[in-house]
């Protein structure tokens, strides 16, 4: 870092003094000069100062171009500052006036600026609440464009989690420490006596531990561009400080170690999930979903923004907007609209994202559609209005209910070689797409809840005898298309055919034997059933020759992430459904031109809901497009309200 101060001791302190009253009356407010271009910021320097005197500086409009160095902070709006306190900053300006700068919302800010002041140098600093205009729109639709470049730029970024009100802080820091050394210094050891050592450690600290990964830093929208470029950052937590990169490392590490973050309660998914997000992954892993621009916004749906416009405006500078493997001209000329309602900006995205798609991940907008329980008409009901004032069609991503089955490297297939055929009338926002009517849903079962298939479970059970209505687990029951056993078609509907485990470890799909899949089947529920006179000989003979080939039972994982928030469902002709939680008897299922997953749909009179994406077990390999070209099915457009 050069002259910039080190951050590598997790106890250096920091003693906060309290807040003195107000700075002076007497002050006029300080009045934001509008850009003279579109190409500036705004850097304010921070002079140096003792902690008890009042924060003043400088605020001064740069050409991006030429900036120069400077350090960029990541904090939470909204959250408490320091108590008794007017939250206000003294700007030197141009013609040598003191004006003040009142913070409404800023006591966060004003922490984040008092914690991390040197007391013998200044610091040249970008914060967005000090730096952009926030009460003028147009400025902050302006400014937005520049953020990740903001961030990517910085020599330096500060991340500053807030206040330690509990004193956990260093004790925190501390631990991750600690625990950094032992997995570091690990070698050989066994996993078994380095779970027990790593349990014993963080005991001592558990409460603090899931107090720093609980923060609300780790759930705030922005930050997922704001830390996760390449820029070195130091996070501040109260008085105590700690490298970004040791953090990560540590929770990268854990996730070998599931017993003991389940045990612990240790969040570290969040930490994991920004580590240089902006930053383009290895195109030939698993990670390469992430050059999908809509595959990204889904992954972000849990984190939390003050603004609902800013889950699409905060991704604008990620890198998958230029990919070539899913480029999108309509998505990559998005810009900023504050003036635009939530509802806008995002039937605006989906229609970009559908008329420009292309290839295999054309409808990915269509398979982020996820509907709350309860917010779907029914399909005696009015189509509209609906509850979230979206089409149906469109994703809100203000929900969230579980990962996407059709990600970009997905290797299903339902659509064959089709390519999308839709029109969108931008008056009504009514989806004209084409497609293949296949079935109706005839049952469905409860909507399915995370763990339903881990360790010993009956829903396994459930779901077969009461929805498959089938008695006993064996090979010897044909399923629907006449290829496969019931039972194989079962398990691979509630697992996604079991694509994660492939993806997981790298091995293409289709080289992978069905028996694989079968054998993975049978070790569960061997293993989940405590009763085991309802599984066929052939069955338990499978599960034993899984376990002679020392084989890690996988099935569990790839159901419990695909079944969740789900429903399981049978068709009138016997299909296998797994579908979204808001799936009723009666919606249809058929396979669009253009989509890798069928999709189901809801009919309203001679219109239709989109209800979403599902799993349905021999439609995944193009088969309806077959039929279609056979004669069995018909093309059919389908108009989605």
């Amino acid at each position: 870092m050069g002259d910039v101060d080190r951050f590598s001791d997790a106890s250096s302190v920091f003693i906060p003094q309290p807040c003195i009253a107000n700075v002076s009356a007497k002050k006029l407010g300080y009045q934001y000069q509008p850009f003279q271009d579109n190409v500036s910021i705004r850097i304010f320097t921070l002079p140096p100062g003792q902690p008890s005197e009042p924060l003043r500086g400088t605020l001064e409009a740069i050409q991006i171009d030429e900036i120069g160095s400077y350090e960029a902070i990541s904090y939470v709006w909204k959250e408490d500052g320091p108590p008794n306190c007017k939250y206000e900053i003294v700007i030197n300006t141009d013609d040598d006036e003191e004006r003040l700068l009142e913070l409404t919302e800023g006591g966060n800010i004003f922490a984040a600026l008092r914690r991390i002041r040197l007391p013998d140098r200044g610091r040249r600093i970008w914060a967005d609440q000090i730096c952009i205009n926030q009460n003028d729109l147009d400025e902050r639709s302006q400014q937005v464009q520049f953020m990740n470049r903001i961030y990517k730029d910085a020599s330096h970024v500060l991340v500053w989690l807030g206040l330690d009100s509990n004193g956990e802080a260093i004790s925190a820091f501390s631990l991750i420490h600690n625990l950094h050394q032992t997995l570091q210094n690990a070698g050989g050891e066994s996993y078994a006596r380095l779970a027990d050592d790593l349990e014993q450690e963080v005991k001592k600290n558990k409460k603090a531990l899931q107090s720093l990964t609980n923060r609300k830093w780790f759930k705030r929208g922005w930050i997922v561009q704001e830390i996760g470029t390449a820029a070195p950052a130091t996070m501040f937590w109260g008085d105590a400080e700690i490298d970004w990169k040791i953090l990560h490392s540590v929770c990268e590490s854990l996730t070998d170690y599931h017993h003991l973050r389940k045990e612990l309660n240790i969040n570290t998914s969040d930490i994991k999930f920004l580590f240089q997000r902006f930053i383009e992954p290895d195109a030939t892993s698993h990670h390469a979903n992430r050059f999908n621009f809509i595959y990204e916004l889904h992954r972000a749906r849990s984190l939390n923004f003050t603004n609902d416009r800013d889950r699409i405006f905060a991704f604008l500078g990620h890198y998958s907007l230029t990919s070539a493997d899913f480029f999108n001209s309509e998505l990559a000329s998005i810009t900023p609209n504050y003036s635009m309602s939530v509802e806008q900006v995002y039937t605006d995205l989906a229609k970009r994202s559908l008329k420009g798609s292309k290839g295999d991940s054309a409808l990915i907008t269509l398979a982020a559609v996820q509907h709350l329980v309860g917010s779907l008409p029914s399909r005696d009901g009015p189509a509209l209005p609906h509850a979230s004032g979206l089409p149906s069609w469109v994703p809100d991503w203000r929900t969230y209910q579980g990962f996407i089955l059709s990600e970009p490297i997905n290797p299903h297939r339902a659509h064959g070689s089709s390519m999308p055929k839709l029109q969108i009338d931008d008056d009504s926002a009514l989806l004209r797409i084409h497609g293949v009517y296949v079935d109706t849903i005839e049952a469905c079962s409860p909507p399915l809840k995370n763990k339903d298939f881990h360790g010993k479970s009956h829903m396994i059970e459930f779901l077969w005898n009461e929805i498959c209505q089938k008695k006993s687990f064996n090979l010897d029951d044909e399923y629907r298309n006449g290829e496969d056993k019931a039972f194989f078609a079962f398990m691979q509907t509630l697992s996604n055919g079991c694509v994660q485990i492939a993806g997981r470890e790298g091995i293409p799909y289709n080289e992978i034997p069905a028996s694989r899949w079968l054998e993975q089947a049978a070790m569960y529920l061997v293993g989940a059933l405590g009763d085991l006179s309802a599984v066929s000989l052939e069955i338990q003979e499978l599960a034993a020759e899984a376990k002679r080939k020392h084989e890690k039972e996988e099935w569990s994982r790839s159901a419990n992430g695909a079944s969740k928030n789900r429903i399981f469902a049978r068709t009138e002709s016997g299909y296998y459904v797994l579908g979204p939680a808001v799936m009723k008897k009666g919606d249809v299922i058929c396979v669009l031109f253009g989509g890798k997953l069928p999709f189901c749909l809801r009919p309203i009179g001679k219109q239709y809901l989109f209800v979403g994406e599902c799993y349905a077990h021999g439609l995944m390999k193009g088969e309806a497009l077959d039929m279609m070209d056979c004669g069995e099915l018909s093309e059919k457009e389908f108009e989605i309200v």
